[in-house]
């Protein structure tokens, strides 16, 4: 970045949360000086934003700084692109105009003749592949600085744990977690908590006819929020106050399970009445400022335990933080998404890598049920290779990116059986154009099938996955598809390369 300045070169920098910009500007502040840096994010009010577009556009700022949309910015003589951690869901939109900020930032830097960086502790298996294979130039940083130790992570069998605690005495909160939590702060050392889900309880049930309780508008459990006295859906914020009522039987014995980050919150004050805690999750973080004023108390020692969803995993740099527990590694493992483990894995790196970034060394505990998953023992080593080797092995058995590419077409209604003779046709016609046609390579066609959430405000939801290893014969397919398909009543999205099944 020096040294692009010194040459009078545009910088843009992405990173994938707006909680990771305040941390970032103080060290660009500290390092580039007065230089006029562009904020580009959603909590940086419209005519701020309006007015460092502006200023961009007539050259009088060089660099821009922000999450995917930044990349948008007028940056003059853009020579340079980074993208910090590269690896990052958040980088792709999937609503509107579904892109890849990581991809789109590839293509731009071609588009200006600028370099572009893609950091990450854990790349993206297809940034690895594509580095390993020449198309990608690969610089890596095998220590952390000033060669301090990563920290010792530990295994907790959750399921030995519930044997051994007995069936009644069992808690979310392992014996070793509890007592290396008690260990750190009687050291006056920070704790961060790791719980990838947010809110109170997460599902409910009735315990007199057993109907789930969902969503009215969503194939989704509705999750409590206790502090707000409330029900919500996270797909399309439907909220309901009041009791809950099962809808088949109108029974109010209704169950309560599952945890969420409040809950957690609860857990651990009830635990620890002594401690300073915090919770960082988009329920806390929805104040203008709130990511700031919760990173500056953390650095400043005002915080003792700080609970939170992956929003505390990334990025962050505090050197009294020395314990990161992960109440359960197994949330991200039971998604229907070929992916599932690169997150885990991923997840579980990044986290522990927020522990004992300073003068002392850090301590991870791993509560899962599943302690013999690759991912996270690979995670327990810090192995990216090894979890590279692993994972590398089972896309290309199964024929997934990178050995192929994918185009996702997601077919919604309100009615259902409009939806389903809607996607039936659709399949039906994919496959006669793909007899029809002649086809280089290996193509598949996935489905027809249901979407994981089938029904998501208020429509009903399917999908249809084309798998090929040439990207432009699928989307020549896809056009055709799409050209003669006509279904009133039916939407159609197209989205290339896509990272989310849900």
């Amino acid at each position: 970045m020096e040294e692009v300045r010194r040459r009078q070169g545009g910088i843009i920098y992405l990173v994938p949360e707006i909680a990771l910009t305040p941390q970032l500007l103080t060290r660009l502040k500290e390092r580039f000086g007065n230089e006029n840096i562009a904020v580009l994010h959603s909590g940086v009010s419209r005519a701020i934003r309006y007015e460092q577009w502006q200023r961009l556009r007539r050259g009088e700022m060089h660099m821009a700084v922000g999450v995917r949309s930044a990349l948008f910015a007028p940056v003059r003589d853009l020579k340079l692109i980074i993208v910090d951690e590269e690896h990052d869901a958040s980088y792709k939109q999937d609503d509107r105009l579904p892109y890849s900020a990581r991809d789109l930032a590839i293509v731009k830097g071609r588009l200006h003749g600028a370099t572009v960086v893609l950091g990450s502790a854990t790349p993206a298996v297809q940034t690895s592949f594509n580095a390993r294979n020449g198309k990608f130039s690969c610089l890596s940083i095998p220590g952390r600085i000033a060669d301090r130790p990563l920290p010792r992570v530990e295994i907790v069998d959750m399921k030995m744990e519930k044997a051994l605690q007995g069936k009644n005495a069992f808690t979310i909160f392992s014996r070793r977690l509890t007592a290396a939590i008690r260990e750190t702060l009687d050291r006056k050392q920070q704790v961060m908590l790791l719980l990838n889900r947010r809110g109170y309880h997460t599902f409910q049930i009735c315990r007199d006819c057993g109907h789930p309780l969902k969503c009215r508008n969503c194939e989704v459990s509705l999750i409590q929020h206790a502090q707000e006295g409330v029900w919500k859906c996270h797909y399309c914020d439907y909220t309901l106050a009041g009791g809950l009522v099962c809808s088949r039987c109108n029974s109010a014995n209704i169950g309560v399970y599952g945890m969420g980050t409040e809950l957690l919150e609860e857990e651990i004050t009830n635990r620890f009445p002594a401690a300073r805690i915090r919770r960082m999750d988009s329920d806390t973080m929805d104040r203008k400022g709130a990511h700031e004023q919760l990173l500056n108390a953390l650095g400043q020692d005002r915080i003792d335990i700080l609970v939170g969803t992956q929003m505390i995993s990334k990025g962050h740099d505090f050197p009294n933080v020395t314990l990161v527990g992960v109440i359960l590694a197994d949330t991200s493992l039971s998604l229907p998404d070929f992916r599932a483990a690169e997150r885990t894995f991923q997840l579980l790196t990044q986290v522990s890598g927020r522990g004992g970034r300073g003068d002392f060394p850090g301590k991870v505990i791993i509560q899962t049920f599943n302690p013999n998953h690759y991912a996270i023992r690979k995670a327990k080593d810090h192995d990216y290779d090894g979890f590279y080797e692993e994972e590398i092995s089972l896309r290309e058995s199964l024929f997934y990116p990178p050995f192929s590419r994918l185009i996702h077409l997601r077919l919604s209604s309100i009615h259902q059986a409009k939806g389903e003779d809607g996607i039936n046709r659709l399949a039906e016609r994919a496959r006669e154009l793909l007899e029809l046609a002649r086809v280089r390579g290996k193509v598949e066609i996935v489905g027809p099938a249901e979407a994981p959430l089938f029904r998501l405000r208020g429509r009903y939801r399917w999908q249809l996955l084309l798998k090929g290893d040439d990207s432009r014969f699928l989307h020549a397919l896809t056009r055709d598809i799409l050209s003669g398909f006509h279904a009133p009543g039916v939407q159609i999205k197209v989205d290339v390369d896509p990272v989310h099944f849900m």
